[in-house]
């Protein structure tokens, strides 16, 4: 089994009365049922030593670099010997552009490229990639290791890991830093997941993070990525990642 020198798992207060989210976007009768999401707005959810970085990341990414910029202290010696040796793992999926079309609908044609330029922007455009967290991730952290970024909606995180497993015991790297968020910023994403999981299980947003060293077994991660009951809150694409983390990690609830 890799050896997992430090784990973090960030979720929000459930509360006595789960939310409901709205996507005004679709108007007000447009909501996901028994949610549950974190209190701090998104500039609030993590202290970047780069504020321009707040730009190009949506809510989910900055979960993710909130989960693993707490792993600088235990990566620090590997960085400081070989920036290359860490190698990042992500799950995240992507999210999209909902407002836009909205108000393109009755665009006329000749006016299409005009207007859709005015609605959009690089940036706006960054908030949507899936590699744009891993990718600040690593900067802000040094990694100069490969990066995967994977975005199936039920196995990447366990893509992640046995990637991550894959490295660290061949030595690719000689540590692997496995991430994953969700959020439920993105209709499309919260309604599948909603559909899922069924109307009794509460929808959250989380982050989990996972650092992982060589050691003289291999892991079988997808026994350990299976949820122990089915009485408990779902968490999208990170959920594997969260079985996993807090069976053997310390949980944080903001």
């Amino acid at each position: 089994m890799s050896n997992v020198l430090w784990n973090r798992v960030l979720l929000p207060e459930q509360g006595d009365s789960p939310c409901s989210r709205v996507y005004s976007v679709y108007g007000d009768d447009f909501r996901v049922e028994h949610t549950a999401v974190f209190a701090a707005g998104d500039e609030e959810i993590v202290r970047l030593p780069e504020p321009r970085v707040y730009q190009v990341l949506n809510r989910t990414g900055l979960l993710l670099v909130a989960a693993g910029l707490d792993s600088r202290e235990v990566l620090a010696p590997f960085l400081k010997e070989d920036p290359f040796s860490v190698g990042l793992y992500c799950a995240v999926e992507r999210e999209h552009d909902f407002l836009t079309p909205k108000r393109m609908l009755d665009t006329p044609a000749e006016e299409f490229a005009a207007t859709y330029k005015s609605l959009r922007s690089p940036k706006q455009f960054f908030k949507e990639l899936p590699n744009i967290p891993p990718s600040q991730l690593g900067i802000i952290l040094g990694a100069m290791g490969p990066q995967y970024v994977f975005s199936h909606s039920r196995w990447a995180s366990l893509h992640a890991l046995e990637q991550a497993e894959i490295d660290v015991q061949t030595e690719v790297v000689r540590a692997a830093l496995v991430c994953s968020a969700t959020s439920l910023e993105d209709p499309l994403v919260s309604m599948r997941n909603r559909r899922d999981v069924g109307d009794e299980t509460l929808l959250s947003e989380a982050a989990a993070a996972l650092v992982l060293t060589r050691s003289s077994e291999y892991t079988d991660w997808k026994s350990l990525c299976r949820p122990e009951s089915k009485d408990r809150r779902s968490c999208g694409i990170a959920d594997p990642l969260l079985c996993a983390a807090t069976r053997t990690g310390r949980l944080v609830v903001a």
